[in-house]
């Protein structure tokens, strides 16, 4: 079975890079959802085709402008020319893409299984979204442009995302793209808070493997919920998301640590889920305003 890794590197293989950033999460079934940054400096890259044709999607924003492009679809010429900064555009696998890459580029690009948006519908009780679809010389959606700009953190430092997070913002990008691109309809829907029962479930199982890479699909099938109806009802009972709500419980484990023992700071996040020393201390500074030597020094005397 293809590992995430392997899966992620496939798509993208095409692309004679600089750098590349990719996170990988599950979707609502047992596809793979991904969002990678491709960055290359200088021009002249030449062709870029994807290996075979499959049943995916890419949406594709740019960073930067890409002043010469050409784009074939089928081995017809669709567009040439250039896409400038803050451009979106989806590309069908189906039809073959090819990309002439005539500039140097900075690009995000979602990579949209069919079988997601397949079970996208379904969670929301719609008919199934049959293509995603924009015009050739893309449009700007400052609702995408905001997502890529969201996780441009998260891709500068992939190793450190956890798969709450990821799912959650992967899945929510994907719905988005199903109702911009695919015209999906609104669902109609009840929403629900969680049961006070639920909530105990879902914050014991979160306390008790606080140093675990929790997934959003384990937690809410353990709701009998799927991961976006677990999210939503998570945040309308308790006013956050699940990662936001582990992150908080971390810190506050890591405090009682701190002040309680004599444990280093590395032992400490590595105890308290972070994946490593540097994460903690920018999460816990984020969320309690000192860096946690400071805190720990001030707790302390």
């Amino acid at each position: 079975m293809e590992s995430d890794r392997q899966y992620a590197q496939r798509q993208v293989r095409q692309f004679k890079t600089d750098s590349v950033a990719q996170i990988v999460g599950s979707g609502l079934g047992h596809s793979k959802l991904l969002v990678s940054r491709v960055k290359r400096d200088t021009p002249n890259h030449g062709f870029a085709t994807p290996a075979q044709p499959d049943a995916v999607f890419s949406v594709l924003v740019q960073l930067r402008s890409q002043e010469r492009r050409e784009l074939y679809l089928e081995d017809r010429l669709v567009h040439q020319g250039s896409f400038q900064e803050r451009t979106v555009s989806v590309v069908n696998h189906w039809q073959r893409p090819k990309a002439n890459l005539l500039s140097a580029f900075d690009t995000i690009i979602f990579t949209v299984p069919q079988s997601e948006l397949n079970e996208v519908a379904k969670d929301q009780g719609v008919r199934p979204v049959e293509t995603l679809s924009c015009e050739h010389e893309g449009r700007i959606d400052e609702t995408v442009w905001g997502l890529a700009q969201s996780l441009i953190p998260a891709l500068e430092r992939p190793d450190e995302v956890g798969l709450m997070y990821a799912e959650r913002v992967l899945l929510a990008s994907t719905v988005y793209f199903a109702h911009a691109f695919g015209r999906m309809k609104q669902g109609v829907y009840k929403s629900h808070n969680l049961s006070p029962n639920q909530v105990h479930r879902a914050m014991e199982l979160m306390r008790d493997q606080i140093e675990a890479d929790l997934s959003l699909s384990l937690l809410s099938s353990e709701l009998d919920l799927t991961p976006r109806q677990f999210i939503q009802a998570f945040r309308r009972t308790t006013g956050e998301t699940p990662d936001s709500w582990m992150r908080h419980q971390r810190v506050e484990q890591a405090k009682t640590l701190m002040r309680l023992t004599t444990t280093s700071i590395s032992c400490i996040a590595t105890r308290c889920g972070f994946r490593n020393e540097r994460q903690f201390t920018r999460v816990f500074t984020a969320v309690v305003g000192v860096t946690p030597n400071v805190w720990r020094k001030h707790v302390l005397h």
